[in-house]
């Protein structure tokens, strides 16, 4: 890991008064000779270590990342985040959390709506079965003592 800016310097071959101008073009200049797919080496050591000098070196300078993507020759420039992306980033997880627990809240709410009706059936339905059997019992009781059958000798 590179940790001075001498370091990294040395690294690409350049002075200690180099410029970001100068080091981008060193940098484009011996990833283009460097490349393990130019050089036809499986070794990316040398590659990965001019990259790794030249990354340091953006940071140092700018505060900006530039990244050297598998295509030779291309960068992209990726800018830290402020605070107020920060911020904005912050504010959006909150309110997606809120978001969440208002949701979450809710379908507790459903399901104990859900649960008191279907308790509220279950007992209907229970005191019907309850009030069938009572009127069973009656009839057997009626059958048994044989009060029916009077009535049906009455009718005829």
């Amino acid at each position: 890991m590179i940790k001075t800016r001498s370091e990294a310097l040395s690294i690409l071959g350049l002075g200690p008064d180099a410029s970001l101008a100068r080091i981008k073009a060193v940098y484009k200049d011996l990833v283009k000779k460097c490349h393990p797919d130019v050089t036809g080496s499986k070794d990316f050591t040398a590659y990965n270590r001019i990259t790794e000098a030249y990354q340091f070196l953006c940071n140092d300078t700018d505060g900006h990342v530039l990244t050297h993507s598998r295509v030779v020759g291309k960068t992209t420039k990726r800018q830290s985040a402020s605070n107020a992306d920060y911020a904005a980033f912050q504010k959006k997880a909150k309110e997606a959390k809120e978001r969440r627990k208002q949701e979450f809240e809710q379908k507790q709410k459903d399901f104990a709506a859900m649960y008191e009706k279907q308790e509220a059936d279950y007992k209907r339905a229970m005191e019907a079965i309850d009030a069938i059997r009572v009127a069973r019992a009656i009839q057997s009781m009626i059958w048994a003592n044989g009060m029916e059958k009077d009535s049906d000798d009455n009718k005829e």
